[in-house]
């Protein structure tokens, strides 16, 4: 419904609609929309910017509503916009005999429902602790009001080039530790969780299950590659979040 409408005012102003060689991509929906738009189109990730259309709920990577798509249109025609660089998550799994490497816009999640996990996490290399539990959430910075949130992570504005790592459900006691607070992590360092036992194991990436078997080490580290995002001048990341989770 909106996607022709949307086809034809930009047509109308001297846009070109290319399927195959995009360079802006426009998504109708929810944040759930936007981030497989985003993920069908990491091979060109560094050829198009994204703009959204908010059909769905909280809208985070959305600027617009259904209802506004003439002051979308001017928007683009008139360049009345901003450029927003988040950056992906790099995530590699590794096992004996391959290793397979991809982005997330938001996050990458890593659970067992089945067993409890064992898991050795390497910061840099050295050894920082061994986690009991249900697996670990990494985030963006703008992958850090979803899920991560609600894990008691911490909120991150994405100018703040970090990522986070969030532990889900560990086992805490007098003989079992780890540090049960997320740890933000800047750009250039890397985490390694090493295991033997991700048998049952869940990967998911801004909700896309990975399917490498017999993984024994998972690394991940804030890339270089970004998503550029347009945004109104007038964006507030703080406003969003108020928006979002208090008013």
């Amino acid at each position: 419904m909106y996607n022709q409408e949307i086809i034809n005012k930009l047509t109308e102003i001297g846009f070109v609609y290319d399927v195959e060689n995009p360079e802006l991509i426009i998504s109708v929906g929810g944040d759930g929309t936007m981030l497989n738009a985003v993920r069908n189109n990491l091979f060109r990730i560094d050829q198009v910017k994204f703009l959204g259309i908010n059909t769905g709920k909280l809208g985070f990577y959305t600027e617009f509503l259904p209802s506004e798509i003439d002051k979308m249109v001017e928007f683009l025609k008139n360049k009345d916009y901003r450029e927003c660089h988040f950056n992906l998550l790099e995530y590699t799994l590794i096992n004996d005999q391959e290793q397979y490497t991809s982005y997330a816009l938001n996050e990458i999640a890593i659970t067992n429902p089945i067993h409890t996990q064992i898991i050795d996490v390497y910061i840099n290399d050295i050894h920082f602790e061994t986690f009991r539990g249900t697996g670990f959430l990494i985030s963006t910075p703008s992958g850090s009001t979803a899920y991560n949130k609600s894990l008691q992570g911490s909120v991150v504005h994405p100018e703040v080039k970090s990522f986070q790592l969030t532990e889900i459900a560990s086992i805490n006691n007098r003989v079992f530790k780890t540090i049960s607070s997320p740890l933000v992590l800047p750009k250039y360092h890397f985490v390694s969780l090493v295991s033997k036992n991700y048998e049952n194991i869940f990967i998911v990436a801004d909700g896309e299950r990975e399917h490498l078997e017999n993984i024994h080490t998972i690394k991940v580290t804030l890339s270089q590659k970004v998503a550029i995002f347009l945004t109104k001048k007038e964006d507030d990341f703080w406003i969003r979040v108020k928006k979002a989770f208090i008013e």
